[in-house]
């Protein structure tokens, strides 16, 4: 059933959580927003956000006893969310069995994303993450829109208790967030004339559309995948970008016209989680079907912000340089064992293991995390009172060579 933006306007109750959902698209220029469409829609799981935050510290000048000013530091625009692993087993190819937002956070984490000879997706850090994302997330009543989002940290957790899933930090450009607001005039030019007190709904860069009476219908000034930008409120009159409005009147008796945030017409993805029912984890050093309790892989890219121009309060263009290290770390957890002691001494020798986990079945569709080299530190080995002796490796993935940038691949296959 698609969305009713009347019936959001209207409604008396405060916003419902569950009505979140979040778009991606990747953005042709940094910075500039890439108007989603349905098929940038992205599943994910509970507790995810964009967050915005402006510290405000008292001013240092004399004042006595009283504090008498504020002292702004810049913004930080932040977001995180967690996700499964989705893929469509019965798509002609690995590369056709993933959503394009799910592709666009791979090139953004680890830099680098290709198309193999059996048209498989291989996203690796050969290079360096390049790409920036527009990013909204939407409510029923409300809009947050980033622009210049890119992956600062991930990590992948395959339990073999739980669910494997993935969860994905950074930061962005800006955030706006924005509202919907009712027009009964006959708006003329590119200035849309709200009801009292609307006009705070739409800030200065933020990007909306013109809702028809129906409060479905879209008005033929904002089809979807081209949303007006909002260049100027003054009191309750909002300047929108582009052509002449032609078809926002809502002065005609009882056909209101609706100001809305901008979401994409329906949405659109794959929605078949692999949780890790079906797998493998394999290393050279253990035997076949050795078992893992749990196996962590954690990414930082450690970009330097560019939040240090004079000048803007923000982040600035290019938003991020990665000029940091990238840090692939691993926990490996698996039970004490004849086997686990071999594997375990060569820990102590300092030598590195090799590990590839396999997310879904060995000879169909499946997603792969591969670690050519992994060195360990060495544990300690704590027995319980009772059961098994689980050990925990902690280590760090690397490259195989001098400039191979293969410490890690994941591969939809």
């Amino acid at each position: 059933m698609a969305k009713n933006y009347a019936a959001a306007f209207n409604q008396a109750s405060d916003s419902n959580s569950l009505e979140q959902r979040f778009f991606l698209k990747e953005e042709v220029t940094r910075g500039v927003f890439a108007p989603p469409v349905a098929g940038d829609f992205l599943f994910t799981l509970g507790g995810g956000s964009i967050s915005a935050s402006q510290a405000l510290n008292s001013s240092s000048h004399r004042s006595g006893r009283h504090n008498n000013n504020t002292i702004k530091e810049k913004r930080v625009e932040e977001f995180s969310f967690s996700t499964y692993f989705n893929f469509d087993a019965l798509a002609i190819s690995g590369n056709a069995a993933i959503d394009t937002a799910v592709k666009a956070l791979w090139r953004s984490a680890l830099g680098r994303t290709t198309v193999g000879v059996s048209s498989e997706f291989i996203a690796d850090p050969v290079v360096a993450p390049g790409t920036t994302f527009t990013l909204v997330e939407v409510g029923d009543t409300y809009s947050k829109q980033m622009i210049g989002g890119f992956i600062e940290s991930f990590e992948i957790q395959l339990p073999g208790d739980g669910e494997a899933q993935a969860s994905w930090t950074g930061a962005g450009g800006s955030v706006r967030l924005v509202g919907i607001g009712k027009s009964v005039t006959a708006n003329a030019a590119n200035a849309i004339t709200l009801g009292l007190g609307e006009g705070l709904r739409f800030p200065v860069g933020s990007f909306v559309m013109v809702i028809e009476a129906d409060g479905v219908t879209r008005s033929t000034d904002t089809p979807d995948g081209l949303p007006r930008r909002v260049t100027a409120v003054v009191g309750d009159v909002v300047t929108v970008d582009g052509a002449i409005l032609t078809d926002s009147d809502g002065s005609v008796a009882l056909t209101p016209v609706y100001l809305s945030y901008y979401e994409p017409s329906g949405a659109s993805g794959i929605d078949s989680p692999q949780t890790g029912l079906v797998g493998d984890i394999i290393s050279s050093d253990l035997p076949t079907g050795y078992c893992f309790r749990n196996l962590s892989i954690s990414g930082n890219n450690n970009h330097e912000r560019v939040n240090y121009c004079f000048g803007s309060d923000g982040l600035d263009a290019p938003f991020f340089v990665p000029a940091g290290r990238l840090d692939i770390s691993v926990t490996a957890e698996l039970n004490l064992s004849k086997a686990l002691v071999g594997f375990y001494n060569k820990i102590v020798m300092n030598e590195p293991v090799d590990i590839l986990a396999q997310l879904g079945p060995a000879t169909g569709r499946r997603y792969e995390f591969e670690l050519p080299r992994v060195i360990f530190q060495i544990p300690s080995i704590d027995v319980p009172e009772t059961g098994s002796i689980p050990v925990s490796f902690e280590g760090m993935a690397y490259q195989t060579a001098l400039d191979a940038g293969d410490e890690i691949t994941v591969t939809v296959l």
